[in-house]
């Protein structure tokens, strides 16, 4: 992983930054889970989902925000 992605401050990230970096970490699992065994793969695979769901609820939560400004 990216050093930078590992010493960020989440607090301090802006929500895009955020989804982003979630968004990042799902690609990241789903790379280790191509190299992993079958048993670790579904934890890897888990992972990433968790991830980009995570991701997909920021982004519905800064739409909903945006649309009732």
């Amino acid at each position: 992983m990216d050093q930078d992605l590992k010493n960020v401050d989440w607090e301090r990230l802006l929500p895009p930054e955020r989804i982003a970096r979630c968004r990042a970490l799902a690609s990241e699992a789903l790379e280790r889970a191509a190299l992993a065994d079958a048993a670790m793969r579904k934890h890897y695979l888990e992972l990433a989902s968790e991830w980009t769901k995570l991701a997909d609820e920021m982004e519905r939560i800064a739409v909903d925000e945006e649309g009732s400004d």
